[in-house]
């Protein structure tokens, strides 16, 4: 929990203590429900050498040894694309401002790495529960949820609809993508656009090869 003397910190994780590892494990299990999530063993995987690239990376916010929220993203080098994986605050510290500090650290982070490769970072998708969605006691509120990305520049992609691929034992899940331009201007998401980033999400984001998007009617909400 966040208090008045509290002093978050916000910094990526490069290496493991048993301790940190189950307070991680811990809020990532809580967060999400079953059908959505990775194995930990998956999400915990670090290289061992600094200069190995990584599929995954994890900015922690963290109050002294308590944790408080994660991001969990990564960089499709080859969509010129963010992915944010997941992103949670504990549920006392929510409405403190982390969720905001986690996910600008995570814009920058991705902007960062994408500057050192001399690449260009059309944005960053993610995906969110579907706005029908009923308001869960543990998992929360989909159209807060929404309105919190909204407010920080992602948008809903709107006229697609998105099926989370299924990840074993569970199958697919509705859900909903949102996406943030950066490089590129909210004018330049057009139809074939979006259509392209979506299709490039697909494949390099989510292993779904030959994956066919229809572009009409597609938009940012």
């Amino acid at each position: 929990m966040v208090t008045p003397g509290s002093k978050v910190d916000i910094s990526e994780i490069t290496a493991w203590s048993d301790g940190l590892a189950a307070q991680v494990k811990e809020l990532y299990e809580r967060s999400f429900p079953p059908a959505e999530r990775h194995d930990f063993a998956r999400i915990r995987q670090i290289p061992e050498e600094p200069d190995e690239p990584r599929s995954r990376r994890i900015i922690a916010a963290t109050d002294g040894s308590d944790l408080l929220g994660l991001s969990i993203f990564r960089r499709l080098a080859e969509a010129s694309l963010g992915y944010l994986w997941y992103l949670c605050v504990d549920e006392a510290s929510r409405g403190s401002g982390i969720g905001a500090r986690l996910y600008r650290a995570t814009r920058d982070a991705l902007r960062a790495d994408a500057a050192r490769a001399r690449h260009s970072l059309k944005g960053i998708i993610l995906e969110v529960e579907r706005l029908d969605s009923e308001l869960h006691p543990i998992y929360g509120d989909p159209t807060r949820r929404v309105k919190f990305y909204e407010r920080l520049g992602a948008r809903l992609i709107l006229g697609y609809d998105y099926w989370q691929p299924p990840i074993p034992p569970h199958g697919p899940v509705p859900l909903q993508l949102m996406f943030h331009p950066l490089d590129l201007k909210p004018s330049e998401c057009t139809e074939a656009e979006l259509a392209r980033i979506i299709t490039d999400f697909l494949r390099y984001g989510q292993g779904v090869e030959n994956a066919e998007v229809e572009r009409e009617g597609l938009r940012l909400g």
